[in-house]
């Protein structure tokens, strides 16, 4: 199975390849008190149900997020990054996202304490799919994937809600439009 994968992947931890940016720094920050890994032995017996996939109803209130987390080394040429929005609805609980790519040995998994309405982005960089799952401190662990092809040259993000006592819900919104794959050139004589 995946998610078993997936979780097993994030208690070995992270290959060194994403960065987090607090709010208000230029450059990746080190890890801070806030943010702690999966126990693993947590990660054996726990089941992950799958997340809603809808529109989620309202969006983050607050104006920034309070963490960013960078994960790759960047999008291919031409392509831009995969947002994913972790919003807390609900009173100041800790929430826990896990968000790995197997393919890309690339796997974090934050747990800070947030506020009503404030929000963890998450820029996916790689072109691979990423396995995402959500916890609120108490609840359910809910969980789903997000398609390589979202890391491409359209604007593209997932929101997450993550509420007191309902499941999960994400949706996501990309502007779709073609995108160029290059130019080809041939060579012409003199007409």
């Amino acid at each position: 199975m995946r998610r078993r994968a997936l979780l097993a992947g994030l208690a070995a931890g992270s290959a060194g390849c994403l960065g987090r940016t607090g709010p208000g720094t230029d450059g990746p920050t080190d890890s801070g008190t806030d943010s702690e890994r999966t126990p693993a032995g947590d990660t054996a017996t726990r089941t992950v149900e799958p997340a809603e996939q809808k529109i989620p109803q309202s969006d983050p209130e607050a104006e920034s997020p309070d963490e960013t987390y960078r994960l790759g080394d960047g999008p291919p040429s031409g392509a831009q990054a995969h947002e994913l929005v972790v919003w807390r609805d609900g009173p100041v609980r800790p929430v826990t996202v896990e968000v790995s790519a197997p393919a890309a040995d690339i796997a974090v998994s934050p747990t800070p304490q947030l506020e009503p309405g404030a929000y963890l982005l998450f820029e996916l960089t790689e072109r691979v799919d990423y396995e995402v799952a959500v916890h609120v401190k108490g609840g359910t662990w809910y969980g789903f994937d997000i398609a390589a092809s979202y890391v491409d040259c359209n604007d593209s993000r997932t929101t997450v809600r993550a509420p007191e006592s309902e499941p999960v819900e994400y949706g996501t919104f990309s502007t779709s439009m073609a995108c160029s794959v290059g130019t080809a050139s041939t060579a012409g004589g003199d007409g």
